[in-house]
């Protein structure tokens, strides 16, 4: 009886919708085949269709861009074009044969029939790391070389050295090696003020820890919501390894404009999230400028059912303890309700050998969907925890060896160098005329552009410093830029950095054309579809893989 009352008056409310939408329907089809019928509602369905991909274009990818990507192929089909491309490719190999080439020390590409004496090797590693040293000791690079000091450096190799031949995918064979494993991940964690039920593993690279967040949120969004077409929002800005855990994982990314400082523009990453959204990223410090996103205002967003990632890789030893070394900043952490994981690299300014990353979750039911389970294999039950089975053991004892010779008040010293010397930098490069900041540089990245009619482009100034004082500068785009990322050696050059800038750009405006190497091929670039320019690359990374016999003839 109960069920029949509420039934009539759905149905009646359902016949009163269904009655002037039948009656619209029988008018616009009155007299028409079946046939005529079908045809319109197919037209209709696909117009729908072709406008909702329309929109979906024009919001995140723009026409420009999606027409370029579409025509791109059939462009490289063209005769012409295909044989222009083959020529400078061909002058391009050419080219990269010659430069790599260039530096071989007693080449192999065959092994040999007789081993080689233990002393003769080693009187060749000898010479092969003095070639591999020499560009980078003296402090005048960005990044890439995160050094501790030479008597650190040792102590680290002695400890590498011994579980070298260590495999953490065996904890019952090595027992400690699986303790350090565990310990570094906690230690990490509680600089990171994670609660009790916070977790995480040791990966080998930063890149690794990203695309081990994102598969973990793309799982945890499907399982938990339904989302079987997930995406990410992130800023330009962020780092390269989130478009590789969208490429791989097939998630799609969606970038949001950053605002004048190089932070996410709250605003516009608002509006690109929707119901698909598995994860919103915000950057701590990101690579490109330095700028920290807000996070306290994301965590905000993502409280609504939507993951947090916190990248934190490059400043992952840095941030943690600015406070302490008297450079406070607002919580990015766990302490930020939302946060869901944060990816960090003892191998940057934690000083552990290369090989050595964190990704930590605010929970261990997020953690489990980053896991890869097979209980059916024919060799028995399988699972890892991140993307590679097998893992060196030296990474995972030498960082917990670094992390606990260093200690907290080791490493607040350092990030009070560091973070000392990029203020120091950013001061100096602010009292140079032709130049300017770009972002903040809040952590251990400055990087700057010329200002508007200064005549000349900053990757001049960078060709111009490596030339005069063998300064090695990143170059980005889109804005243009060059960036200085800070380490412990390069922290001590701070005052000769500013020095050598100035001198860079007063040679620079006297001879502009002499300084545009870099500004050629990026302005290039800039004018070339996608795809032409990843032809390129392709090709870079072709040559750096080949192995050489004797030196390449130069082009």
């Amino acid at each position: 009886h109960l069920e029949r009352i509420f039934t009539i008056p759905h149905a009646a409310m359902i016949y009163a919708i269904e009655r002037p939408f039948k009656h619209a329907l029988n008018t616009l089809f009155y007299g028409r085949e079946p046939y005529q019928v079908l045809r319109s509602v197919f037209i209709f369905l696909l117009a729908t269709k072709l406008l909702g991909r329309l929109q979906y274009v024009l919001r995140y990818e723009g026409l420009r861009s999606y027409l370029l990507r579409l025509l791109t192929p059939y462009l490289k089909m063209l005769p012409m074009v295909r044989a222009k491309l083959d020529k400078e490719m061909q002058k391009t190999m050419t080219e990269l044969r010659a430069k790599f080439s260039q530096d071989l020390t007693s080449p192999c590409t065959a092994l040999p029939s007789k081993g080689m004496e233990k002393e003769e090797l080693l009187k060749l590693m000898d010479q092969r790391k003095e070639q591999d040293t020499k560009n980078w000791i003296n402090g005048k690079i960005t990044g890439a070389v995160y050094h501790g000091g030479q008597e650190h450096y040792d102590f680290v190799g002695q400890v590498f050295s011994r579980w070298a031949f260590c495999n953490p995918l065996h904890p019952d064979l090595h027992p400690a090696l699986r303790q350090m494993d565990s310990e570094v991940v906690q230690m990490v964690i509680n600089m990171y003020h994670g609660g009790p039920d916070a977790c995480g593993s040791f990966t080998t690279g930063g890149t690794e820890s990203i695309l081990m967040a994102m598969k973990a949120h793309r799982d945890w969004g499907e399982e938990t919501k339904g989302i079987t077409e997930p995406n990410i929002v992130i800023c330009t800005t962020a780092h390269a390894a989130f478009d590789k855990a969208g490429k791989y994982f097939k998630i799609q990314v969606r970038k949001a404009r950053p605002d004048g400082d190089m932070a996410m523009d709250l605003k516009h990453m608002k509006q690109l999230i929707d119901r698909n959204t598995v994860a919103i990223v915000g950057s701590c410090c990101q690579y490109c400028h330095g700028t920290i996103d807000p996070i306290q205002e994301m965590g905000k967003i993502a409280l609504k059912n939507i993951g947090l990632h916190v990248d934190c890789c490059l400043g992952g030893f840095l941030v943690p303890f600015m406070e302490k070394a008297g450079y406070p900043l607002p919580p990015f952490d766990f302490r930020v309700p939302g946060v869901t994981s944060i990816s960090c690299d003892p191998h940057k300014y934690g000083f552990a050998p290369k090989g050595s990353s964190v990704v930590m979750f605010s929970n261990k039911e997020l953690r489990r969907y980053m896991y890869c389970y097979l209980t059916d294999w024919s060799g028995g039950i399988y699972a890892t925890p991140t993307m590679v089975g097998s893992r060196p053991g030296g990474p995972v004892a030498a960082t917990w060896a670094a992390m606990r010779r260093f200690g907290e008040d080791g490493y607040v010293q350092t990030t009070r160098e560091i973070v000392g010397a990029t203020r120091t930098i950013a001061e100096g490069l602010k009292q140079i005329d032709d130049l300017r900041l770009v972002g903040r540089p809040e952590v251990c990245v400055v990087a700057f552009d010329t200002k508007k009619g200064a005549g000349f482009s900053c990757y001049a100034v960078a060709d111009c410093l490596k030339q005069l004082s063998g300064w090695e500068l990143a170059t980005c785009q889109n804005p243009p830029s060059v960036h200085l990322a800070l380490t412990l050696l390069t922290a001590k050059h701070a005052e000769s950095f500013v020095k050598d800038v100035k001198a860079a750009v007063a040679r620079v405006k006297e001879s502009p054309k002499l300084y545009n190497s870099t500004a050629g091929v990026y302005g290039m670039a800039a004018t070339l579809p996608q795809g032409f320019i990843e032809d390129a690359v392709g090709a870079y990374i072709d040559a750096m893989s080949e192995a050489h016999e004797s030196a390449a003839p130069a082009a």
